[in-house]
């Protein structure tokens, strides 16, 4: 079997549906199935095992240029390469990680080749955030091609109730979605050992890329004040241009916060990195702040190193939090329970967690990885 990945974006840029990418294309290897990715970019700085392939970048800027600014479709100059590589490589489908604009062109082109056409939604692509200036369908450019497009789709896998309620919004027929949530590699957290030792301090840990309004990293500087001189602790905020956050007023003020830049991956097959593993496995409670996600890969991350999590009632947290058995789920906007949640957890008079290995394995990305071949197959 011979499967074509189309990422919208991909390394060296890091984000969850990049990583999700890769780690589902490499385990589609192992477990047999020949994978080729296929991108604009000549170079990603990962380990990888699939085939990598280019598409002319200068073309399709062009392309998008004439198509977007002038609404002139020039798309058939895609067609000797697409039709040149269908020929040579016979894929059964083409499966689209995420959309936009310049992705979306191909779409009707490869459907007129006789082709198969998945797509995954990651968020950004397919939700809407007006207060934040979240989501690509804010440009109704790109909405409107979007719902153009929807026809030439066979199958759209959802990787969550947040997404299936965009989809339904669409009108896209229940029997053409497939649910296939974003997953982790299980037994690489499984190898790894928390480090044996007692302390007085509780630590705590933030993983995202620095993008200040959706990650909600400008809380900060609501939940850090309420927390200080309360209790022990360290705060971990770990992610992509994570460091820039110091250049904040106030941020330099709080001492109990360690900002550290994304822990890259260039050695090792699957994200994360292992001395990412270690620092959640590691530590006490996962704080999530973002305001919207359309899964939250980082919360599967947590529950996978055994460690609960405190999060307000917001879109992708309030579907994988389990209140009071993995996590907290606090409203929106209440600071002083969010705190009151880390405090109580330090004093020991919060629940006991647990960590449902039924659960977990719905998102173990051996097992999800093996039902999309079985979708493939059908």
């Amino acid at each position: 079997m011979k499967i074509a990945f189309i990422p919208s974006t991909y390394f060296p840029f890091i984000g969850g549906a990049e990583v999700q990418t890769h780690n589902l294309a490499n385990k589609l290897i192992e477990l047999g199935v020949e994978v080729d990715l296929i991108h604009l970019e000549k170079k990603i700085n990962v380990k990888y095992n699939y085939n990598f392939f280019n598409l002319n970048k200068i073309l399709v800027n062009i392309i998008y240029i004439f198509h977007y600014y002038f609404s002139i479709d020039i798309r058939f100059l895609l067609i000797p390469f697409f039709k040149n590589l269908i020929k040579k490589r016979k894929y059964h489908c083409w499966h689209f990680h995420s959309l936009n604009y310049k992705t979306l062109l191909y779409i009707s082109v490869l459907k007129k080749l006789g082709q198969k056409i998945y797509v995954t939604f990651q968020g950004a692509d397919i939700q809407i955030k007006k207060n934040i200036n979240y989501g690509y369908r804010l440009d109704i450019k790109f909405d409107l091609l979007l719902k153009k497009n929807l026809i030439y789709i066979d199958k759209f896998l959802s990787i969550s109730k947040e997404i299936d309620k965009e989809l339904e919004k669409l009108k896209v027929p229940n029997k053409k979605i497939l649910y296939f949530p974003n997953s982790v590699e299980v037994s690489k957290f499984n190898k790894i050992k928390k480090n044996k030792f007692n302390k007085d301090e509780l630590i705590l840990i933030t993983v995202a890329r620095n993008s200040e309004k959706k990650k909600g990293y400008d809380l900060i500087t609501k939940v850090y004040p309420l927390l200080d001189k309360k209790i022990k602790f360290k705060w971990y905020i770990i992610g992509k241009n994570s460091k820039k956050l110091l250049d904040k007023k106030n941020f330099n003020n709080f001492k109990n916060l360690y900002i550290l830049d994304e822990i890259k991956n260039d050695n090792e097959l699957y994200f994360p990195h292992s001395n990412l593993i270690k620092l959640y496995k590691n530590s006490d409670l996962y704080l999530n702040l973002s305001r919207i996600e359309s899964f939250g890969i980082t919360f599967i991350e947590a529950m996978s190193a055994n460690i609960p999590i405190i999060s307000f009632r917001t879109p992708g947290g309030r579907i994988l939090i389990k209140n009071k058995q993995n996590g907290i789920l606090v409203k929106n906007g209440d600071f002083k329970n969010y705190v009151k949640s880390i405090i109580q957890f330090k004093k020991n008079k919060a629940m006991n967690f647990t960590f449902n290995k039924k659960y977990l394995k719905k998102f173990d990305l051996k097992r999800n990885a093996s039902t999309l071949i079985n979708y493939y197959k059908k």
